[in-house]
């Protein structure tokens, strides 16, 4: 058991949080023996992205700061800085997961080799053109500007 998680630990990108806890629950069930132990930790924690391990944090981050720039927005309009205006739909660039930790999750929007998409289920790690099912290709609106003579 050592050895597999060791080569995951060096051939994949995760999560250190659930990594860590997955090595303890090892430890616990005396699968793996506490030189292991820490010794599978350690590289864990040398090997991890921060990116993937600390995700969740920069989401909220981000979240914070559009809800921010939201509330300026309105005060701005109550003031009378500022006309209402509609809120433009945020298409982000599609980033292929890494595992259930960045995985989208239903309503999430992705911009997709020029394409807009909107996932439909829970936990898809799959590009739009990998699995179709899992996303809607939105399909925007224009106005016909062709005189009928």
């Amino acid at each position: 058991m050592y050895e597999v998680i060791k080569n995951a630990i060096n051939n994949t990108d995760f999560e250190l949080k659930a990594t860590i806890e997955k090595i303890d629950t090892l430890w616990i069930e005396n699968k793996i023996t506490e030189e292991q132990r820490n010794e599978l930790i350690e590289l864990a924690r040398e090997k991890a992205n921060p990116e993937n391990s600390y995700a969740p944090l920069q989401e909220q981050i981000d979240s914070i700061y559009t809800e921010i720039d939201r509330i300026k927005n309105r005060i701005d309009i109550l003031e009378g800085k500022e006309e209402p205006t509609e809120p433009k739909e945020e298409y982000l660039d599609y980033v292929q997961p890494t595992g259930a930790h960045n995985a989208y999750n239903v309503g999430d929007k992705v911009t997709y080799n020029g394409k807009k998409y909107v996932c439909k289920i829970n936990g898809c790690v799959w590009a739009p053109d990998v699995y179709p099912a899992g996303w809607e290709e939105v399909v925007e609106e224009t106005e016909e500007s062709e005189v009928q003579e």
